[in-house]
């Protein structure tokens, strides 16, 4: 008996599973951001590699080189095609599980190629929805291959952590790939990418100009329907209909003088629709908190509130018949008539749901909170 049970431990190391799919970490690359175009009936991708080691930065050290960017580049007439070209010279398997951020070329939305690149994203398993969705009008590798400031990582910059900058001055929301999804298959919202572009004159680093990201508009994108791009200047009111405004300049002139800088935070918003003579009308109320950063002219408390308070309301309906003159409902007004009254919506909707006048009373409400060092005259 004693032999039989030897001889079947003998054989258990035999005829148990090991751990055959499992790989060690120092011997994958991982994609830490991925570019997509598309030109000539092909697909191109491009994938941002990144040495973690090097993200990494210890205390009182200073890096005394730029850490080292690779990019890859496949095609092919499929997303998976291209992915597959590109493993052909990857050196190691490709780990796509630390994308934080996904690129898209003007031309690949303006051939409405965004649902099959979503469709390979939503059955492959290692892609996460949290990662960041930009749009961009420069080539893919140029985008990638920028670096922040004191050699540190691309890690740190807008492409892979745009709140930081947001939360200093919020005129552009970043979104992440599941609101962009959920967005765009929402029948009665407008969903929109937020675009990169590269500045070369604004910075240098020891008399040498040095490239950096920044936000230069959007591109509106609703499930397979492309609309159009909106600059920065085109969008000047958008912040005030986000929830998610964290701080926003506001320069007011007189006669084109400047009369005084103020900071709005946390803006507070209400829509209400309204149908009549079978059409959609909006008013929107607003709140909002602000401090004086400059005063440049002799003004009392009350005249600088209405002053605010106008160019808020001139910039909200500037951005707004700019869109509608797009057929692009920017601030998803519609949405609250299709909460509200989803029938109404519907028969509207075959449509247009909003037209140059839909946008009825806006009634802003600011509360200078913050005067800075000096009292302001009541």
């Amino acid at each position: 008996m004693n032999v039989y049970k030897c001889a079947v431990l003998l054989l258990l190391p035999f005829i148990l599973t090991g751990c055959w799919s499992k790989y060690e970490l120092q011997n994958m690359n991982y994609a830490t951001a991925v570019g997509v175009d598309y030109v000539d009936g092909q697909y191109t991708i491009y994938a941002q590699l990144l040495d973690f080691s090097t993200v990494a930065k210890l205390e009182g050290q200073q890096k005394a080189e730029q850490p080292p960017v690779w990019i890859g580049r496949g095609k092919g007439i499929s997303f998976t095609e291209a992915a597959n070209d590109l493993y052909t010279t990857a050196q190691q398997r490709l780990n796509w599980g630390q994308i934080s951020a996904i690129l898209f070329s003007e031309r690949l939305l303006k051939e409405r190629k965004v649902g099959e690149v979503l469709e390979l994203i939503n059955r492959y398993r290692e892609i996460r929805y949290l990662a960041w969705v930009f749009s961009t009008r420069d080539p893919l590798d140029d985008i990638l291959i920028s670096t922040p400031f004191f050699r540190l990582s691309p890690k740190a910059s807008i492409l892979h952590n745009p709140e930081q900058n947001y939360r200093q001055r919020s005129i552009l929301a970043p979104i992440r790939l599941q609101k962009f999804v959920m967005d765009s298959n929402e029948k009665a919202k407008i969903s929109y990418i937020p675009e990169l572009s590269i500045r070369k004159d604004q910075w240098k680093e020891n008399q040498k100009p040095h490239e950096l990201l920044r936000f230069s508009g959007i591109q509106i994108y609703d499930k397979d329907k492309y609309y159009a791009r909106m600059s920065l200047e085109d969008i000047i009111g958008l912040p005030w209909l986000n929830k998610h405004t964290i701080r926003v300049p506001v320069n007011l002139f007189s006669d084109k003088k400047l009369i005084a800088d103020l900071v709005a935070e946390k803006p507070e918003y209400d829509v209400k629709p309204s149908i009549k003579y079978g059409k959609a009308y909006f008013d929107i109320s607003i709140n909002v908190k602000a401090g004086v950063n400059e005063l440049h002219a002799d003004v009392t408390e009350q005249e600088l509130t209405q002053m605010a308070q106008k160019e808020i309301e001139r910039q909200i309906r500037q951005t707004f018949q700019t869109a509608v003159e797009k057929e692009i409902d920017i601030y998803n007004l519609g949405e609250s008539l299709f909460r509200k009254n989803p029938y109404e919506w519907k028969r509207i909707a075959s449509g247009t749901v909003l037209n140059k006048d839909s946008l009825r009373t806006i009634n802003v409400n600011l509360q200078i909170v913050y005067p800075g060092r000096y009292k302001l005259s009541p």
